[in-house]
C-alpha cells in the first residue's frame, strides 16, 4: 500500500523525483568513479570505467521511472497532449470527423434518453421506488389497461387486511369532462381522476397551494364538491391566479370549490402519461362520470355477461386502480406474495365473469408494462436501428482515419525504425481516436438533449386529437450520462482500431510502403462496402416503412368516419333517436377502439379471428358495404341467433373460390374450448377495423342488441342533428348531455392513429435521409481518395497506350465493386429484417409489398449507386486528362 501511494504521489511530483533521481545516479557514479581512482585510473578513465560499470544511464533512468510511478498513466497523458495537438493542427479533419460521429452519438443518446424517461424513471412521488401499482392477470390472457381494474370493495379488502403497505390510495382512470371557467365554457374535455382521501399522502405529494383532501373527504354523504387542481390547468385556465383558492370551477354542470394547486412537476399517475388537470374526492365519482353508478361502493367484480370480451368487460365495468407504498424493509417480492393471496382469496367467495389467476405488484413507471418482453425488443430494434447510423458514421471517420494516416506513414515508419514497440504506437493512435469520439461525445449528448424534448413535444401534438400528455422527465441522470460515455468510448475504439493496426504495420522501406498501400486499399475497400451494406439496410427497410406507414395513413379505412359518433348508451335512448330525420342508428363496437379475437374453427382448420357485436342498421350506420347477402335483422340481433357476417378477406382465406353464404364455422367465445356454431349469411367489404396499417386478415360480425355501445350517423346538417341528439340525451338523463359525451370516430379514433403513423413514417424518413447523406458524402469522399492515389498507376497505363475511357471505365468499375457487394449484402440483411417483421406482423401483405414492391426503395438504391458512379467518374476523368510525364512523377 505505501508503494502503491507512493507511486500515485509521485504523479504530482514529477520534476522533484526527476531531480532526485539525477542526484542519485550522479551519486552512485560519483562512488565508482572514486574507486576506480583508488585503483589508480586517472580521473578521466575513472569517469569512462564508472559509466561501463554502471550501464546505460538512460535505460536506468526509464527503469526507475517504471518503479517509482505508473509509466502508463504518464505515457497516456503525453499521448492525450500529442494527440490534442495533432487535431488541433488540422481543423477541418476534425471538425468533419466530430459532426459525423455527434450525428450518430447523439440520435442513439436521443433514443436511449427517451426510453429512460419512458421506462427507467420512476413517477415524480416521494421516494418513488417504495410505490407499486396493483396489477392482475386474467385466465385467458387479457392485456391492456383492464389490468389495472379493480372494484371499490376489493381496493377497501386489500386495504383493510394487509400488513405489507404504509398506505394504499386508489384512483379512477382519466376521466374526460367538461369545464366551465370563471363563465367561460372549454371547448376542449380536461381529464381529472376521481381518488380516496389518502391519494396525496400516500404518494407523498405536498400542494403547491393550499391543502389536499382531509381523511373522510371521500366518504361524505352527497358527495363533497371540492378539488384540487393541476398546475397547467391552473396556469392556463387561471392565469396563474394567487387567490383561485376558493375559486369556483364547474365539471361536467357542477360547481367544485378549489381547494389546491398541485406541483409543477406532479402531473398525476395514470398508466400513460396524460397530464392530470383535477383530483376530485371519491364522493364525488357519479357526478364526474356516471357510468360508475351508485352501487359502486358495494359493487364486488362485476356482472357476469356471456360472451364478452375483454374491451367490453372493460366497458361494462369501470373501476379503480390501486397503489400502494411499501412499508420500509419490506421488499416487493413479499408484498406481492401477501397482495397475492389476500386478493384471490377474496375474489374465490365470488362468481367471476373472468378468473383472475395472479396479481402482482408492479414499479410505478411513465407508461405501463415496460418490463414487458415485447417492449423490450422493440426498444433493442430501435436501438439497432439507430445504432447503423452509428456504424456508418464509424466507417465514415475510419475512412478518412486511413486516409489521414497515409500522410503520416512517414512519421510512423520512423518512429518504429527508432525502436517503438508497434503495441506503443497502436495506443497513441486509438489514443488520438478516443479524443476525436470524447470531443465528438458532449456535442451528441447536447444533441440529445435539445432533440428528445422535441421530439417528445411532436408526438404529443400527434395525440391532441383525444388526450394530452404529461410532461416527461427527459433531464439527464446517471443513467443517461453513463450511457453516452460508454458510447463514445466504445465509438472511439471502434472507428479507430482498424486504422491503428494497419498504420502500425508500415516503415520507411518503400516496399513496406507500397504493401502498407495495398493493404490500405482493400481496408478502404471493405469499409466502403461496410457503409454500403448499412446504407442498403437502413434504406430498404426504412424506406419500405416509410412509404408503408404514410401510405397506411393516407388510404380508406374501409368505415365512415366523419359523421359518426358514439353516444352514451343509455336506457331508452335508442327509441328517441331512431324516429329522428337525417340519423343512423346501431348498437355495435366502434372500429379502432378494441379487440376481441375468439378461436375460429373450420373443419380442422382453427386459427383466432377478429369478432365484433353488431346490431340490426350496424353496416349501414358505419357505411360498411355488404358485397353479398345481408345484414342482420332486429330479430336476430335482439335473440343473438346464430348467424355471421364475414369479412371479404375471411372469405377469400376460409373460402377459396367458393361462395361462402351459407357455410357453417365455429367459435370459442368464452375461451373454454367451447365452441359454437354459426352460419354466415353475408359477406361485408375488408376495413382496417383493428389497425389503420392493414385490413383485417379474419373478421366476422355476430348479432347483437346489447353488446357494445350507441353509433349514430349524421346524414344531415350536422349541428342541427347533433342538438336534437343532446336534446333526446338530456331528456333521458341530464347529467349526460355534455359535448364531451358524444364522441367522433374520426376525431378521437381515426385522426390520432393517422397523426401517429404520419409520425412513424416521418422518424423513418429522418433516419433514411440520414443514411443516405452519411453514406453519400463517405462514398464520395472515399471513392475519389481512391482515384486519386491511382494516378501514378492511370498514367502508366495512358502512356503504355490506354485510351481514356478504358480507363475511367475501368476505374469505375473497380470502384463500384464493394458498393455493390455491400449494397447486396445489405439488402440481403434487409430480407432477414423483414422476415422477422413479418413473424410478428398480424397483416403482412402492405409490408411484403413495402419492402419489395415500392419503387421508392430502389430508387433509394439507386441514388446512393449514383453517388458512388459520380465519385469514381470525376476523379478519374480528371486522373485521365493528367499529363503522362507528370503522373509518372507524382510521388
Amino acid at each position: 500500500m505505501r508503494r502503491f501511494l507512493w507511486r500515485i504521489a509521485n504523479l504530482f511530483r514529477k520534476r522533484a523525483a526527476e531531480r532526485e533521481m539525477k542526484r542519485e545516479i550522479a551519486s552512485h557514479l560519483a562512488l565508482l568513479q572514486e574507486e576506480f581512482e583508488h585503483q589508480g585510473l586517472a580521473p578521466e578513465e575513472a569517469a569512462l570505467a564508472a559509466r561501463h560499470a554502471y550501464g546505460g544511464v538512460e535505460q536506468s533512468k526509464e527503469l526507475h521511472r517504471e518503479a517509482r510511478s505508473f509509466v502508463w498513466v504518464e505515457q497516456f497523458f503525453r499521448d492525450l497532449l500529442y494527440s490534442a495537438r495533432g487535431l488541433a493542427r488540422t481543423p477541418a479533419f476534425t471538425l468533419t470527423a466530430v459532426a459525423a460521429l455527434a450525428l450518430g452519438i447523439g440520435l442513439n443518446a436521443m433514443v436511449f434518453r427517451m426510453y429512460d424517461a419512458i421506462a427507467l424513471k420512476p413517477l415524480p412521488v416521494a421516494d418513488p421506488d417504495r410505490v407499486v401499482r396493483v396489477e392482475r392477470w386474467f385466465e385467458h390472457h387479457w392485456l391492456g389497461d383492464i389490468q389495472y381494474n379493480f372494484a371499490y370493495s376489493e381496493y377497501e379488502f386489500l386495504r383493510d387486511h394487509n400488513t405489507v403497505f404504509s398506505g394504499l390510495a386508489a384512483a379512477t382512470h382519466p376521466l374526460p369532462v367538461s369545464a366551465t371557467v370563471r363563465g367561460l365554457f372549454s371547448n376542449e374535455p380536461i381529464h381529472g381522476f376521481a381518488v380516496s382521501a389518502n391519494y396525496f399522502a400516500a404518494m407523498g405529494i405536498r400542494p403547491l397551494l393550499g391543502r389536499t383532501f382531509l381523511p373522510d373527504e371521500d366518504r361524505l354523504p352527497g358527495g363533497n364538491p371540492v378539488v384540487v387542481i393541476g398546475y397547467s390547468f391552473w396556469q392556463q385556465k387561471l392565469r396563474a391566479d394567487p387567490a383561485a383558492l376558493g375559486q369556483s370551477v364547474k365539471l361536467n354542470g357542477t360547481a367544485y370549490t378549489v381547494i389546491g394547486v398541485a406541483q409543477r412537476n406532479f402531473t398525476g399517475t395514470a398508466l400513460w402519461p396524460i397530464r392530470s388537470d383535477f383530483w376530485a374526492p371519491l364522493s364525488m365519482i357519479e357526478q364526474l362520470d356516471p357510468n360508475f353508478g351508485a352501487d359502486w361502493r358495494t359493487e364486488s367484480y362485476g356482472p357476469t355477461i356471456r360472451s364478452m370480451d375483454a374491451q367490453t368487460f372493460a366497458d361494462r365495468r369501470p373501476g379503480f386502480q390501486i397503489l400502494a407504498r411499501l412499508k420500509d424493509r419490506i421488499p416487493r417480492k413479499q408484498a406481492q406474495a401477501e397482495t397475492d393471496a389476500l386478493m384471490r382469496g377474496y375474489l374465490s367467495q365470488y362468481r367471476q365473469t373472468e378468473r383472475t389467476r395472479a396479481v402482482t405488484l408492479q414499479a410505478t413507471a411513465y407508461f405501463p408494462n415496460t418490463d414487458d418482453i415485447r417492449f423490450q425488443a422493440a426498444s433493442v430494434g430501435i436501438l439497432m436501428v439507430v445504432s447503423l447510423v452509428l456504424l456508418a458514421a464509424c466507417a465514415n471517420v475510419a475512412n478518412m482515419l486511413l486516409a489521414r494516416d497515409m500522410a503520416r506513414q512517414r512519421e510512423i515508419g520512423i518512429r518504429l525504425a527508432l525502436g517503438a514497440a508497434r503495441s506503443r504506437v497502436v495506443r497513441q493512435l486509438l489514443v488520438e481516436n478516443v479524443l476525436l469520439a470524447l470531443f465528438a461525445g458532449p456535442v451528441g449528448f447536447v444533441l440529445s438533449a435539445i432533440s428528445a424534448p422535441l421530439l417528445w413535444s411532436a408526438f404529443s401534438g400527434l395525440l391532441r386529437f383525444s388526450i394530452e400528455l404529461g410532461e416527461l422527465d427527459l433531464g439527464s441522470d446517471t443513467r443517461v450520462i453513463s450511457y453516452g460515455l460508454v458510447l463514445s468510448l466504445l465509438t472511439g475504439v471502434l472507428f479507430g482500431i482498424a486504422p491503428a493496426l494497419r498504420s502500425s504495420r508500415g516503415g520507411i522501406h518503400p516496399g513496406v510502403a507500397l504493401h502498407g498501400r495495398h493493404d490500405s486499399a482493400r481496408l478502404r475497400g471493405a469499409l466502403l462496402g461496410t457503409q454500403a451494406a448499412v446504407a442498403s439496410l437502413l434504406l430498404a427497410f426504412c424506406g419500405a416503412m416509410l412509404s408503408y406507414l404514410h401510405s397506411s395513413a393516407r388510404l380508406y379505412p374501409g368505415f365512415e368516419s366523419r359523421n359518426v359518433y358514439a353516444v352514451p348508451p343509455l336506457p331508452g335512448l335508442r327509441e328517441k333517436l331512431e324516429p329522428m330525420p337525417g340519423l343512423l342508428v346501431a348498437m355495435g363496437r366502434l372500429p379502432l377502439s378494441g379487440t376481441f379475437t375468439p378461436p375460429m374453427r373450420v373443419g380442422q382448420w382453427n386459427r383466432k379471428t377478429f369478432a365484433t357485436y353488431a346490431s340490426d342498421g350496424y353496416f349501414e350506420t358505419l357505411g360498411i358495404r355488404l358485397l353479398q347477402g345481408r345484414g342482420f335483422s332486429k330479430q336476430e340481433a335482439d335473440r343473438e341467433a346464430p348467424v355471421a357476417v364475414i369479412s371479404e378477406s375471411t372469405a377469400r382465406n376460409v373460402w377459396p373460390g367458393r361462395n361462402p353464404v351459407g357455410q357453417r364455422f365455429s367459435l370459442d367465445l368464452n375461451f373454454q374450448n367451447r365452441f359454437t356454431g354459426f352460419e354466415v349469411i353475408g359477406v361485408a367489404a375488408d376495413a382496417r377495423f383493428a389497425d389503420l396499417r392493414d385490413v383485417d386478415p379474419l373478421h366476422v360480425y355476430l348479432p347483437s342488441a346489447e353488446m357494445g355501445g350507441l353509433i349514430v350517423r349524421v346524414l344531415g346538417n350536422r349541428e342541427t342533428t347533433l342538438a336534437a341528439v343532446r336534446g333526446a340525451m338530456e331528456s333521458v338523463d341530464p347529467s349526460r348531455a355534455t359535448p364531451r359525451m358524444l364522441s367522433n370516430l374520426e376525431d378521437d379514433l381515426v385522426a390520432p392513429q393517422r397523426a401517429l403513423l404520419r409520425g412513424l413514417a416521418a422518424m423513418a424518413g429522418t433516419l433514411t435521409l440520414l443514411a443516405l447523406m452519411l453514406t453519400g458524402v463517405g462514398i464520395y469522399g472515399v471513392a475519389a481518395f481512391l482515384v486519386n492515389q491511382r494516378t501514378q498507376e492511370i498514367g502508366i497505363r495512358m502512356a503504355l497506350g490506354a485510351t481514356a475511357r478504358g480507363v475511367v471505365g475501368g476505374v469505375i468499375v473497380q470502384g463500384l465493386r464493394p458498393i455493390l457487394i455491400g449494397s447486396g449484402l445489405g439488402f440481403a440483411a434487409a430480407v432477414g429484417l423483414t422476415a422477422v417483421e413479418l413473424a410478428t406482423h398480424p397483416f403482412p401483405e402492405s409490408l411484403v409489398r413495402a419492402v419489395f414492391g415500392h419503387p421508392a426503395v430502389y430508387a433509394e438504391l439507386g441514388v446512393m449507386l449514383a453517388v458512388a458512379v459520380l465519385a469514381s467518374l470525376i476523379p478519374a476523368r480528371r486522373a485521365a486528362r493528367v499529363d503522362p510525364i507528370v503522373a509518372l512523377r507524382y510521388e
